[in-house]
């Protein structure tokens, strides 16, 4: 009892710290205009302006340290389990209608990681023309792009960080062809959920480092982007079942049944509400992502709740109803030897994968296993990370092998 009354303190703070570093606008209700959200470096010179502008007085104003309040406080309640696709929706809506305060044109863009997976250096994006690269040595502090010599004043007064994964190297990230095969295996939403957060998402924010890999992270607006991906990919996995837009399953942080009636926690609104991008309240959709049909939207059937009565039902440890079976908690202890033994066990076949299928000088080469540690401090699933490794590893490998094969085809006809 002492731990959820603990946890509903720690809630109850972090929201109380948050809503006083910046405003949480109430989500529009049906959609007057559908906006459309793009691949960032697809924007016009005077849109991608446009959007710098608007986060630039976002960070004067000081709401980036709000929103990586907000994240941090709560981070154990929409990480590792099935609030995670859907509350980082509505944090991103919040970020946009906030936007959308200072320019009512602004729109919230993505960020394609997955076109230079193998070479993220080269990426426009984490260059001084859009949002910056590493920090410089010593203090990691970014010097340039749209966020050059930012500060930030949570959790500490400190300028914006990044450090690099290798140092000078973000190291790869994951093909968009290795996040599709994770499309075409998972069924269910808590599968698809677990594989995406613990392998695609997971390496961006490792790679990128410094106040990227933390959980105040949304301090950096490079956050709402790669997370706007995130959402773009599960958007891509709902079109392809129209079910998908009206239900869910799995559990939450506290191994309780999560439904489309499940409140979110800081917004406390229903899970089902945030399950259609162009729905009432969200009113956008992605350029390449088929729209869900109105048919699908979901039909609340509860009253609005209080922030307070939200908190609580999240926190509480009321037993399950009948025919809710809660999931069995496992030995702590078991369960971190399991997960360990998984990790190294993923390093052993990693290593043994690299030997046998890529050429150091010509092959393209898939990330590196995030490590145990880095893992756990961040509510993730060693186990499954090591599964998505050996996911994208595969994939890597198929795309190597294709690469040889048109060079030979191209070296025959030459």
């Amino acid at each position: 009892m002492f731990k959820y009354i603990c946890i509903i303190l720690a809630v109850l703070i972090g929201e109380a710290v948050a809503k006083s570093m910046f405003p949480v606008p109430r989500l529009p209700g049906a959609c007057s205009q559908m906006t459309v959200r793009r691949d960032v470096v697809t924007l016009a010179p005077a849109e991608l302006q446009r959007f710098i502008r608007v986060v630039r007085e976002m960070h004067r104003r000081g709401w980036m340290d709000g929103f990586g309040s907000m994240h941090d406080h709560i981070s154990h309640q929409i990480h590792g389990n099935e609030q995670f696709f859907a509350w980082h929706r509505r944090f991103l809506r919040h970020f946009e209608l906030l936007m959308q305060e200072i320019d009512p044109e602004a729109v919230l863009p993505y960020w394609n990681w997955g076109t230079y997976w193998n070479n993220p250096l080269a990426d426009p994006v984490l260059s001084a023309a859009y949002f910056g690269g590493n920090g410089r040595p010593g203090d990691n502090c970014v010097l340039d792009g749209a966020q050059a010599r930012w500060g930030r004043n949570y959790p500490t007064r400190n300028c914006l960080t990044r450090r690099y994964r290798y140092g000078t190297n973000t190291g790869s990230f994951w093909p968009m062809r290795a996040v599709r095969d994770v499309m075409n295996s998972a069924r269910t939403h808590a599968q698809f959920r677990s594989r995406i957060e613990n392998g695609a998402h997971g390496i961006v924010h490792l790679g990128l480092g410094g106040d990227f890999e933390t959980m105040y992270a949304p301090v950096d607006v490079l956050f709402f982007l790669h997370h706007a991906t995130i959402d773009k990919v599960w958007a891509e996995w709902q079109s392809r079942d129209p079910l998908r837009y009206r239900s869910v399953d799995g559990y939450d942080s506290l191994r309780a049944p999560v439904t489309v009636n499940s409140p979110m926690p800081f917004y406390g609104e229903e899970v089902g509400s945030a399950l259609a991008t162009n729905g009432p309240g969200y009113c956008y959709v992605y350029d390449d992502v088929p729209a869900a049909p109105s048919s699908a939207f979901f039909k609340s059937r509860r009253a609005t709740f209080s922030a307070l009565n939200a908190l609580v039902n999240i926190t509480s440890a009321a037993p399950a109803s009948p025919g809710e079976q809660q999931r069995p908690e496992r030995s702590e202890t078991a369960a971190e030897a399991t997960a360990e033994e998984t990790q190294a066990e993923a390093a052993e076949e990693a290593a043994e994968f690299y030997a046998r299928h890529f050429n150091a000088t010509r092959d393209f080469k898939p990330p590196s296993p995030m490590g145990t540690q880095w893992l756990k401090g961040r509510h993730m699933d060693v186990a499954e990370a090591a599964r998505m490794q050996a996911v994208v590893n595969r994939v890597v490998a198929q795309i190597n092998i294709e690469r040889r094969q048109q060079q030979e085809e191209l070296g025959a006809d030459s």
